[in-house]
């Protein structure tokens, strides 16, 4: 009974001295590199509301889309300017092209067309293509790029937050 007794004692002793002398860790304050920024949220919609449509490969080069880039928030902070830009994967992911440069205001329309997305790629748009669209933002001189190399883009957050019924980014499937 005593060596039970003795045992927990111990523990209880154990655990206090552990709880008590852990170590708290002050790093200071907050270095001044380090900062939130509140980024605007561009919706690009076609003109229809969706954020995808079908390219059939007979008829591409009818093809034409009429999409929209605005600020989902209505009276957010908008971006010193924004860049449409587009890329083209099959498999994997290609190059991003520019499409229109230097968009000041918005909301901003835009049409795009089967024989642009070919010149844009440098060659026709085959099955299981997918091009996509989507705004590089840029706030004074910081660029929120719509496609990086190793991460998710602007706006792409949980998967692009289409349930939210916007898109940061347009889809064109080649079927």
């Amino acid at each position: 009974m005593k060596l039970r007794k003795i045992n927990s004692l111990a523990a209880v002793a154990l655990g206090a001295v552990i709880a008590f002398t852990a170590c708290s860790k002050d790093d200071g304050a907050i270095p001044e590199r380090v900062s939130i920024e509140d980024i605007p949220a561009v919706s690009m919609n076609l003109e229809s509301g969706a954020i995808a449509a079908n390219i059939t490969v007979a008829t591409q080069a009818t093809f034409e889309a009429k999409f929209k880039a605005t600020l989902f928030f209505a009276g957010a902070k908008p971006p010193t300017k924004i860049d449409i830009v587009a890329r083209k994967r099959n498999g994997t992911i290609g190059a991003v092209k520019l499409f229109k440069a230097d968009v000041a205001t918005l909301p901003a329309n835009f049409s795009i067309t089967g024989a642009e997305l070919a010149a844009l790629f440098g060659g026709p748009l085959v099955l299981k293509d997918t091009c996509e669209i989507g705004p590089d933002i840029y706030l004074g001189t910081k660029k929120y790029e719509a496609f990086p190399l190793y991460s998710l883009g602007s706006g792409q957050g949980v998967t692009g937050m289409s349930a939210v019924g916007f898109g940061a980014v347009l889809t064109f499937i080649v079927k």
